[in-house]
């Protein structure tokens, strides 16, 4: 949606412009997606952090389908083994979870919500967005909105806890 070259203060600007000009049920997708976009970028960040490569990321955060995919990854990564809901705080993800499940019946047609509404859903919503975003740069020194290096070669296995043995890596070979 809002590419990282953009930036935050301009993504913001669009979802207040969407509100402004009386499309607040747009502006709710698109600030539910913006939330959704930053935590996936820090994600993406975090494995890469761990050793993996740039494009293994991607296929790790591929198979991280929704918000709650998100959340179980998020665990596996991090560093200092903390939930995301430890790290954003479970009020700004009990927020991200209602709303994401109004903008799925937003989006699939299953409900249809009063402007008003979504236009108060969507102004609290962008508080949450600054906090989240904070939150992530205070723990992590990032939060989706820097473009960071790509990692060509692996990390991984730099201290490992097995052996691999050149016979048996000669007969995987062989098969």
């Amino acid at each position: 949606m809002y590419p990282v070259t953009l930036g935050y203060d301009e993504a913001k600007k669009r979802i207040e412009s969407l509100i402004r000009d009386g499309y607040c049920s747009e502006a709710l997708v698109t600030a539910v997606f913006t939330a959704e976009k930053m935590l996936r970028r820090t994600l993406r960040q975090i494995i890469v952090s761990a050793g993996f490569t740039s494009k293994s990321a991607e296929q790790l955060m591929g198979l991280a389908r929704g918000l709650m995919a998100l959340k179980e990854q998020w665990l596996i990564y991090e560093p200092h083994h903390r939930t995301l809901v430890e790290v954003i705080g479970n009020q700004e993800w009990q927020q991200i979870c209602t709303l994401v499940k109004m903008r799925n019946k937003l989006i699939h047609g299953i409900r249809v919500y009063e402007s008003d509404y979504c236009k108060e859903q969507a102004e609290k919503f962008m508080f949450t967005l600054d906090v989240v975003k904070q939150k992530l740069e205070e723990t992590y020194g990032y939060s989706g909105w820097e473009r960071l290096a790509a990692r060509r070669k692996s990390k991984l296995h730099v201290d490992p806890k097995i052996k691999i043995m050149d016979s048996a890596l000669i007969a995987h070979n062989e098969r």
